[in-house]
């Protein structure tokens, strides 16, 4: 298996994790995050009810509120019969709960308007100071109607004609009861049709103001007065809250005006309300056709804001939808944690599974380059063997012609011998290296004088590969500590190294130096051959590692040399470092520095 296949293999094990933690973790965020926007959503929906009960009490109060009071005058019961007053809503300071109140209205079925502040009828006559800014109010309820298009509808075929007294009596009982039932299903509120009855003299002062009076007398008949519930007609400027009157067969409409955005800034910007809400938030109002058309906006908003809310108003405002946005959306120490714990958990799935595969390539380059080692030595091995099985059968046979060549043929085998000791020494000291088993023996000797033996040991091996040598020295009457024996094995495997590298070279020279600058003493090592690719000088250090495929190498060694070079160097507290002399390969092998030496 090699190192590709292990990593898509181990690609594939990440996948397969991180997948359904990445599916657990979104969804322990969602839900987390919405159990953050429950108190939210819930204190919308309480908004929502708060406003709801806010229109349902205004609109509680007007239903109440007899249909004789939004006339300029009108009797009230007083112990002994009745009593003519003034309406209260016929002063223009009459103080009411609705913010951006305009007026009170009556608006009859050929488009008259009056208004419980201006006198009508037979009552017009009234002098009163300040009838023109009466009359102009009038004139804008009447204009803001018209614009929202408002007329009264023909009567109900069950709606009521004078009667007897016990007649009418009976009516009120059963329309109502019929009617609340009927209510209660449709509309599911309290606001349900109202059945009156007025009295003479109420019958007579409405028909007075009304100029609608056919003779003055005494009339034996009851005015049946059916008021229904209240309804809502709006726009971006006006609410109209009105209902249908119903008295004696004739049909109009009672109601009052208020400010859409003042109405409902009253509630909005209430401060409990506010408090509720949130600087974080704001609400809109809008309307559902084609497209959702915004009516009103409460609240700063912001160029981005999420939807957190949204439900229509209860009656009178079905068609109204009332929506909170978040402005700033808020994130629990939940969903930090949830992420926190993610990114742990990513970091490490990932950096476990990374040291695994690092491991295990490791371990297979590791074993691949032991397979080439197994095979560069036994290529080693098998080469010097042959040769000197070779010439010791030349010589046992007799075939050596002359002395000279039976000479030649002991040199060879002789040097044969050297080669598979010196590979088999460093085999063996490789396994030391390994084990730890090298006998490290420092003792303070002269780098020139150590040089000098090498070259006295190694110079004819040198020459036998057909290279000549230099040797160069600084001078240096200095001792230094160091390891001869790590040394000599150090220079030995360099110049083996430049042996077998440089072979081809067109300039067969190595050459050796002692280098003394200042408190950096160094030998050196130089062929002329090709040298080392830049991206190879790290590697050329690990196990077993050769630049060229065991296969088709065409040049001898089993890729432990320079490991063992590295290995001592550091075992010895000594540096190694390499460079291109273009040509060839400068390998430079540093003591520990000798400043405090001198």
């Amino acid at each position: 298996m090699n190192t590709k296949k292990i990593k898509y293999i181990f690609i594939a094990i990440f996948v397969a994790i991180a997948i359904p933690v990445i599916v657990l973790l979104e969804r322990s965020y969602s839900h987390l995050q919405m159990v953050a926007q429950y108190g939210d959503k819930e204190r919308a929906f309480s908004l929502m009810q708060t406003l709801n009960q806010r229109i349902r009490a205004d609109l509680t109060v007007e239903d109440r509120r007899s249909y004789s009071d939004y006339r300029f005058i009108r009797t009230i019961p007083v112990l002994g019969g009745e009593e003519v007053t003034i309406s209260p809503l016929a002063s223009p300071t009459f103080k009411n709960q609705y913010a951006g109140f305009v007026g009170y209205f009556q608006l009859f079925a050929d488009s008259s308007v009056q208004t419980p502040i201006l006198p009508d009828g037979y009552l017009e006559e009234i002098p009163m100071a300040d009838r023109p800014a009466r009359e102009l109010k009038r004139d804008s309820l009447k204009m803001i109607l018209n614009q929202m298009n408002i007329r009264v509808q023909a009567p109900p075929e069950h709606s009521f004609d004078a009667d007897s007294s016990s007649s009418v009596l009976n009516k009120i009982y059963k329309q109502n009861l019929t009617l609340d039932r009927k209510k209660i299903v449709e509309k599911q509120n309290t606001f349900v049709t109202r059945i009156e009855e007025s009295s003479q003299k109420e019958r007579f002062i409405f028909d007075v103001e009304s100029a609608k009076i056919q003779r003055l007398g005494v009339n034996n008949h009851l005015a049946v007065v059916q008021t229904e519930p209240f309804q809502a007609v709006y726009n971006q400027s006006y609410i109209v809250f009105y209902r249908n009157v119903t008295r004696s067969g004739e049909r109009f409409i009672q109601g009052y005006i208020v400010r859409f955005r003042e109405y409902f800034s009253s509630i909005i910007e209430d401060d409990e309300f506010k408090m509720q809400l949130g600087d974080n938030a704001f609400v809109e109002f809008s309307i559902a056709n084609a497209a959702y058309r915004s009516y009103a906006v409460f609240g700063n908003r912001p160029a981005t804001s999420r939807l957190l809310f949204e439900s229509p108003l209860q009656y009178p405002f079905e068609d109204l939808q009332f929506k909170v946005y978040l402005t700033n959306v808020r994130s629990s120490p939940g969903e930090n944690m949830v992420l926190l714990i993610g990114l742990i958990m990513f970091v490490i799935l990932g950096g476990g599974l990374y040291g695994l595969y690092r491991v295990m390539t490791s371990q297979v380059e590791l074993s691949f380059k032991r397979q080439n080692f197994i095979s560069a030595v036994s290529h080693e091995l098998k080469t010097p063997l042959t040769a000197i099985r070779m010439y010791a059968e030349m010589l046992q046979n007799s075939w050596a012609a002359s002395e000279e060549k039976k000479h030649k043929y002991y040199d060879l085998i002789a040097s044969e011998t050297e080669r598979l000791s010196r590979l088999i020494q460093n085999v063996l000291n490789l396994s030391k290296l390994d084990r730890n088993r090298w006998n490290v023996q420092v003792q303070d000797d002269n780098p020139k004088r150590v040089l000098e033996s090498f070259v006295a040991m190694y110079s004819k091996n040198i020459e036998n590969h057909g290279f000549d040598l230099t040797v160069s020295c600084d001078p240096c009457n200095m001792m230094i500590p160091m390891d001869k024996d790590a040394v000599m094995q150090i220079l030995m495997n360099l110049v083996d190294n430049s042996l077998k590298f440089a072979a081809n070279a067109g300039y067969k020279m190595i050459e050796l130096k002692l280098s003394v600058k200042e408190d950096d003493i160094f030998f050196s090592v130089r062929d002329y051959g090709p040298g080392i690719q830049q991206k190879e000088m790290n590697k050329v250090f690990e196990e077993f590692y050769r630049v060229e495929n065991e296969m088709t190498r065409t040049t001898k060694g089993t890729g432990i040399g320079l490991s063992m070079v590295k290995k001592l160097c550091n075992l010895t507290n000594m540096k190694i470092e390499l460079e291109n002399a273009n040509p060839g390969l400068r390998t430079k092998i540093h003591f520990t520095s000798i400043s405090n030496k001198k």
